[in-house]
């Protein structure tokens, strides 16, 4: 009876968010293995803090049937609860994963709905790149040379 009862805690703490709004992006439909979203809020890139204290863009696996677009848009929602459209491709990895750049569509208040999934997220300034733990040791170095690439600074 217990573990039935961790069970069902365990079930009900990850399908308790919000439901995930539909996807906004209209175009030309990619298709990858895993997707993500690089949010901008004025000069700040949104990040999540993942078990184990390390750092990431919001990203995740594609459901068969799902652009790679829809992906980044979705994994924003679940992981920061922050609404995005997904723009033009960022970078896309030799393993068949892409980013996006993505613009928050109705603010840019975080809401943590999947507290076993993400332990943290918020709004971080390239100078802050340096002190964060991140998940991969090279997510820092792409996304400093894409923010640069992208700002012209």
């Amino acid at each position: 009876m217990k573990k039935i009862s961790v069970v069902l805690v365990c079930v009900f703490l990850w399908g308790c968010g919000e439901s995930t709004p539909p996807c906004h992006f209209n175009g030309v439909a990619r298709q990858a293995v895993s997707a993500g979203c690089i949010v901008l809020n004025e000069s700040k890139v949104l990040l999540v803090q993942i078990p184990g204290g390390r750092f990431e863009m919001p990203n995740g696996l594609a459901d068969s049937d799902e652009s790679a677009q829809c992906v980044a848009e979705r994994q924003a929602f679940e992981t920061a609860g922050i609404e995005v459209i997904a723009e033009e491709l960022a970078i896309a990895f030799e393993d068949g994963s892409e980013l996006f750049w993505c613009k928050p569509l109705a603010g840019t208040e975080i809401k943590i709905s999947r507290p076993l999934e993400i332990m943290h997220a918020d709004w971080y300034a390239r100078e802050q790149f340096d002190d964060l733990r991140w998940r991969y040791p090279s997510e820092p170095l792409y996304l400093e040379a894409l923010l640069k690439k992208r700002w012209g600074r």
